[in-house]
């Protein structure tokens, strides 16, 4: 289902061909597709002040969804609501002002750094939002990811509750490698790739690091949060011909297909979703 769903979201946004330097370097479509940054269709501010561009299913009926929100700096902030599902956030640049319960108080909401991971628990009351600066998140969950307000109280925030509100900071995370000698280093964040479910993994390559050519058996959502991801489909391995992706551009691997990747001079950290398993098979490289 995650395949026909990735490949419905295919359009003129989607690119598969860059030319740098006078040099082109060509993805097979069939196997890896791409949004820069700049290709990013977002939809207008809102009167809370946010901006969302939904990258894969529609968070408003069942299914898988994938989405970028953007708070707008100048103390905008959504108030008390719930969600019927979880929802697993990577917060892209902040930091992000959150607060749980119905006591709206913007003035003492938690900070969130850039980097950090947060879940929202279903049908647990927050609000959160950005005050001097633009907070961006990536958003990932099982829809519907409808939003339902409640009513605000008068009061003052004290605490975030954990049944509505966890959050892992980026100097917390538990790293596969935890002494950092790995050239890919992983952090599960959320469920288990192995097995069959959706699941959330931050991957960081060291610079000079690749993978050799391989494929998943399901679609994986990428979004490179830092440096720039050096990317290539088939099953030829060459360094010189891959295509340079910048940090804020979202990935699609479609699954079963030959792809390979890594960093070039310096450390790129990748947000992978999806639905598991997602493990990997080795092809043969060619000549």
């Amino acid at each position: 289902m995650a395949s026909d769903l990735s490949r419905c979201m295919l359009g003129a946004g989607f690119a598969v061909v860059l030319v740098m330097q006078g040099h082109a370097a060509e993805l097979n479509p069939a196997a890896l597709v791409y949004q820069l940054p700049e290709q990013i269709k977002w939809n207008p501010p809102s009167a809370e002040g946010v901006q969302n561009a939904v990258l894969v299913g529609d968070p408003s009926k069942p299914g898988l969804y994938l989405q970028r929100t953007k708070w707008l700096k100048g103390n905008h902030f959504s108030r008390p609501h719930f969600h019927p599902n979880d929802r697993f956030i990577t917060v892209f640049s902040g930091p992000w002002w959150m607060g749980s319960g119905t006591n709206f108080d913007p003035d003492n909401a938690v900070a969130l750094p850039a980097g950090t991971f947060v879940t929202h628990f279903g049908k647990q009351v927050h609000w959160d939002g950005a005050k001097t600066e633009d907070a961006s998140l990536v958003i990932f969950g099982e829809g519907p990811g409808t939003s339902t307000q409640v009513a605000a109280t008068a009061g003052k925030f004290s605490s975030l509750d954990p049944k509505a509100v966890v959050y892992t900071l980026p100097d917390q995370y538990k790293w596969r490698d935890p002494t950092g000698a790995a050239g890919v280093n992983q952090v599960v964040l959320h469920g288990d790739p192995s097995q069959s479910g959706p699941y959330v993994v931050l991957n960081r390559f060291k610079p000079g690091n690749f993978s050799k050519p391989h494929f998943h058996p399901n679609d994986r959502f990428i979004t490179v949060l830092k440096g720039t991801w050096w990317v290539a489909t088939g099953n030829k391995f060459d360094k010189e011909n891959t295509v340079p992706i910048p940090a804020g551009s979202f990935v699609t691997h479609f699954a079963k297909q030959v792809h390979w990747d890594g960093a070039k001079d310096e450390e790129t950290w990748l947000l992978i979703v999806g639905d598991g398993p997602a493990t990997l098979t080795l092809v043969d490289v060619a000549n």
